[in-house]
């Protein structure tokens, strides 16, 4: 009770006028309804032996074609003003899911199947409309016009009422009964469905690899077995469904009969005219299709009820991020210092990453290498706050990084990542992705949605723009694309290769001009020749800041701990993790990690003199070069 207490304050709340105004629509409707069968009655009277003739008969006829008129227009108007808070509720709900979901850690992600998550933002949020929509005008319809029919029942013949009512009452007992089994049903259909769509989000993210493999067969032998499961549950919900039905409209039936028998003797005795036999049958089948139309309610209940709790449950998960306590703006490359970090993931038997001491001025590149497991990714999710560190492990400008707002840290923060994720849009809004968009995003065919282009496009010598490219070495690979930088990308950038997915992800950054650049093993899906030119791209940002920086001016003096008096023209301060020790050739400092731990620790030179496994890689790699 308190989640639906608390629904409704959240979300239906403000749309009260509408559902109070639509109940005075729904009260108008039924008094129609309920009017027309009496009108009927009276018009086989007045056109009876006893009754005032055709006259009569006639003026009925126009007073029914009004009622008629009036319950098609006030039934469509109540449909609306309850519909609209339906679709409210939807987009509201939707945007407070897809916002929390954004704030989320990486570990919530781990626990969760992204179909899962999917299904909770189509099926579920679909399932809370009807709910608040449809589910409710009917709820509504039915609790005005059931006491409204029985009324009217009432004062046509109480004798027909209390015998038609038996059958009913039998029939709607059963039907309820069926309904409370479908609780339970529903919510395992559910997790049937979230199951199936991970699957289908999995296969259609591998289908090139399943192609590859001739794995087809493999492939659709998995999806039947997630999907029979759920055809064979929907079956049984639709069969007691289509069972239930039935039963109530042979219950009506079996009420039309008594009413028919039993009417037919009280009017051949006289004590009931003909026409309140019609009035009654016609009032009776009404009832029954709104008892039909309940128990079709309850089940779209179940169902919007088991919605909210899911959905709920999401939305109410805590992000679990530390209290912000300090400010941080970074607006020029800052301080960064590791103390004695060490971290172990959620479950993990053993750390990840153990003391680690570094410390990097203002500018300087500190490069990672290490072999697979060594605990490089994990520092790089540490520092982007992928994953929320120890407390005073990680200071920027001599601030933890836990006690600021994740906001204001990433504002002046790039990351590169190894399998870096590009959007289903043109190659420049990839590049610039919180800037103007280009306008070209994919329509429902695959190209181009002329629709979607409201903005301004990029200029074509925006020079932040051709500098980024130039540093990225992207040039070529733009003038070979169809449309340049108006080049459609595709799903997940599947029209690039992964070297030019990494250096596209570079550009990116890099447009941001951030103060802190992350970069994770960059050059992993690049050839040997675009590697010389990339590491000279990146020495030459380090060289020339100014590059990617303008500024003018005298260099101010920098002072620790003020942002204002941090010197300008520095580049970036950066974090290079890389296996190829040419990319780290100019870093100020280089670690060496080895099962979380460092070690070897140095500059190229020192390394390479210290003759350890650094030095080692480095004449294998220098050997495979020549």
């Amino acid at each position: 009770m308190n989640l639906v207490l608390r629904f409704f304050r959240r979300y239906v709340r403000r749309n009260l006028p509408q559902y109070a105004l639509g109940l005075v629509m729904l009260v108008a409707t039924n008094y129609a309804v309920v009017r027309v069968p009496t009108l009927i009655g009276n018009a086989l009277d007045a056109l009876g032996p006893a009754g005032a003739g055709l006259a009569a008969g006639q003026s009925i006829a126009l007073e029914l074609m009004f009622w008629a008129l009036a319950v098609v227009i006030v039934r469509t108007l109540s449909r609306v003003l309850f519909f609209n808070p339906g679709r409210d509720v939807e987009f509201r709900l939707g945007v407070d899911f897809f916002t929390h979901l954004l704030a989320m850690q990486r570990p919530f992600y781990l626990k969760r199947r992204v179909g899962e998550l999917v299904s909770m933002a189509t099926n579920d949020t679909m399932s809370v409309r009807l709910l608040v929509g449809f589910a409710g005008l009917q709820v509504f319809n039915v609790a005005v016009a059931i006491p409204m029919h029985l009324v009217q029942m009432w004062t046509t013949d109480r004798v027909l009422t209390l015998w038609s009512l038996i059958p009913i009452a039998l029939g709607g007992a059963y039907t309820v009964h069926v309904v409370r089994s479908f609780y339970a049903m529903i919510r395992v259909s559910f997790e049937m469905l979230a199951r199936l769509s991970d699957r289908v989000l999995e296969s259609y993210a591998g289908i090139g690899t399943a192609r590859a493999h001739s794995a087809e067969e493999a492939m659709m032998r998995r999806f039947d077995e997630r999907n029979q499961p759920y055809l064979d549950l929907q079956l049984r919900l639709s069969s007691q469904r289509a069972f239930a039905m039935p039963v109530l409209g042979l219950s009506g039936l079996v009420g039309t009969a008594l009413v028919l028998w039993i009417g037919g003797d009280r009017v051949i005795a006289g004590l009931m005219p003909v026409g309140a036999i019609a009035t009654f049958t016609t009032l009776l089948g009404s009832l029954v299709a709104l008892l039909m139309a309940l128990a079709w309610v309850l089940a779209s209940i179940s169902r919007g009820l088991i919605a909210i709790s899911r959905i709920d449950e999401v939305i109410h998960t805590p992000v679990d991020l530390p209290t912000p306590t300090t400010s941080l703006t970074l607006r020029h490359p800052p301080a960064l210092e590791l103390r004695r970090l060490s971290f172990t993931y959620p479950g993990a038997d053993h750390p990840s990453l153990q003391d680690i001491d570094v410390s990097l001025r203002p500018g300087q590149t500190l490069g990672i290498f290490g072999r697979t497991g060594a605990g490089k990714s994990t520092l790089i999710n540490l520092l982007s706050r992928v994953y929320t560190p120890p407390a005073g492990t990680i200071l920027v400008d001599g601030k933890d990084v836990i006690t600021v707002p994740l906001a204001d840290l990433r504002a002046g923060l790039a990351v590169v990542p190894q399998d870096p994720f590009l959007f289903s849009t043109t190659l420049r809004d990839n590049i610039r992705l919180q800037g103007e968009r280009s306008g070209h995003v994919r329509g429902e065919d695959g190209e181009a949605d002329p629709r979607a282009g409201l903005a301004q496009p990029a200029a074509p010598d925006d020079p932040q723009l051709r500098a980024v490219l130039a540093a990225a070495c992207l040039d070529d690979d733009i003038h070979a694309l169809p449309e340049g930088l108006d080049t459609v990308v595709g799903e997940r950038g599947v029209t690039l290769s992964g070297g030019q997915r990494q250096r596209t992800a570079l550009a990116r950054a890099l447009y941001r001009k951030p103060a802190l650049l992350l970069l994770d093993d960059i050059l992993s899906a690049v050839d040997q020749g675009t590697e010389v030119k990339l590491v000279a791209a990146i020495r030459q940002l380090h060289d020339q800041p100014d590059v990617l920086h303008p500024v003018s001016g005298p260099i101010p003096v920098a002072v620790p701990g003020d942002m204002s008096q941090k010197p300008a023209g520095l580049p970036p301060t950066t974090v290079i993790v890389s296996h190829r020790t040419s990319v780290l050739e100019h870093a100020d400092e280089i670690l060496v990690l080895a099962d979380g731990r460092v070690l070897e620790r140095g500059t190229h030179a020192q390394l390479l003199a210290l003759g350890g496994h650094y030095a080692e890689t480095h004449r294998h790699q220098e050997a495979a070069r020549e």
